[in-house]
């Protein structure tokens, strides 16, 4: 009796002892299931994080590239270091030229080559070479176009001696240009003729200068007082092309503030320009154009106001920051068309005035006068030439 009881009792125990340790495990499973599920949502929610990370990254990452130049005309010989800077999608730039994921190559090795960054042109390239660098970055590809100038070119000045020889066909035809500016400038004290027969501005550094296709800055005329002006410009690189004269580079800074506040970004482009630069632009666009298309889009040296230090061209998104006549439809342009004046600019080289100005519209292009005479040339709706002759010139 007593080893039966016993035995049930053995039983008993052992079923309790097994369902014990059932509940148990299955508790066990359960946390566990939780833990790994809520493992699984940290881990999903970091991955869903980095994902998003990664998007911001793309969405943060170089859309254009921009080059310092370009067209570049160099002689044999040179060295010419390109400044290579990315377009984020926020509109900011970041600087690419030393960037280890930045190349580079030219489609005329032998001649015009790339080393390190920087452009050479070998002894072995001839005049009128050309080659096209491209500079890569990622997916991303940007080109600029480099010709050969003969390094004896300067001496093409042989037309002078030309005449002598032939019946003057060429001082004809400059004197006719001319004869419509003396007629008109005989008693203009502000020009003076040179040994070549130019009329060359006897006040360069005077505000109100007036710099045309016939009245030629002196070829060694620097502005005394070029500062940069404290606004955004289309590259972020050190240029020259980022000065201007200190009081037109204030009032610059004045209306691209007041633009601002009414919701309009002006961008500068380019400012001073030297003597020597302005010759390699136009020596560069004679060659690729000829010399009657060049003549109507970009000045001769010494006749660009850019020299002068008193003018600069500027830009917008809505163009790209490019230098395009669309900008004169856009709010931007519009704007800057109605409000320049206000601040002493005018758009210099208006709409069908080409054959007053001697240069296509160019409604990125703005002069500073004074905000006094510039508000009068507005309000007359005359080109600088025109109001020049009518009320500044001594009867």
């Amino acid at each position: 009796m007593y080893k039966k009881v016993g035995k049930i009792v053995l039983i008993v125990g052992a079923l309790c002892l097994v369902f014990i340790l059932a509940i148990g495990f299955i508790k066990d499973r359960k946390n566990t299931d939780e833990v790994t599920a809520q493992g699984n949502a940290v881990e999903t929610e970091k991955d869903n994080k980095e994902q998003k990370n990664d998007s911001k990254e793309e969405d943060k990452g170089v859309k254009e590239l921009r080059l310092s130049e370009e067209n570049l005309l160099l002689k044999i010989g040179d060295k010419y270091n390109v400044k290579v800077e990315g377009l984020l999608a926020d509109g900011s730039l970041i600087d690419l030229t030393d960037d280890s994921k930045l190349l580079s190559h030219s489609d005329n090795e032998e001649k015009i080559s790339i080393k390190d960054g920087e452009i050479v042109i070998l002894d072995s390239a001839k005049a009128d070479d050309e080659a096209t660098i491209t500079y890569v970055y990622e997916n991303i590809s940007a080109t600029i176009n480099v010709k050969v100038e003969a390094a004896e070119e300067p001496k093409k000045e042989e037309p002078k001696e030309q005449p002598k020889e032939e019946p003057k066909e060429e001082p004809k035809e400059e004197n006719n240009e001319s004869e419509q500016n003396n007629n008109s400038n005989s008693n203009d004290d502000t020009v003076m003729i040179d040994e070549d027969g130019k009329q060359v501005v006897t006040n360069p550094n005077d505000i109100h200068v007036l710099v045309n296709k016939q009245r030629n800055l002196p070829s060694d005329y620097v502005p005394e007082d070029l500062i940069k002006p404290d606004i955004k410009f289309s590259f972020t690189h050190e240029d020259p092309k980022r000065y201007m004269r200190e009081e037109a580079a204030h009032a610059l800074e004045r209306l691209v503030a007041q633009a601002k506040e009414e919701g309009i970004e002006i961008v500068g482009v380019s400012g001073y320009r030297s003597y020597k630069r302005q010759e390699t632009i136009f020596n560069y666009n004679v060659n690729k154009r000829g010399y009657e298309a060049a003549n109507k889009i970009s000045a001769k040296p010494g006749q660009s106001e850019h020299q002068t230090g008193l003018a600069i061209d500027v830009s917008c998104a809505g163009v790209n920051y490019k230098l395009q006549e669309r900008l004169g439809e856009l709010k931007e342009g519009k704007w800057l068309a109605e409000n320049a004046h206000k601040f002493g600019f005018i758009i210099r080289y208006q709409l069908g005035k080409e054959e007053i100005t001697g240069y296509q519209y160019e409604p990125w292009h703005i002069r500073y006068l004074g905000e006094d005479l510039a508000k009068d040339v507005y309000e007359k709706g005359l080109t600088y030439e025109e109001y020049f002759k009518q009320y500044m010139l001594k009867e």
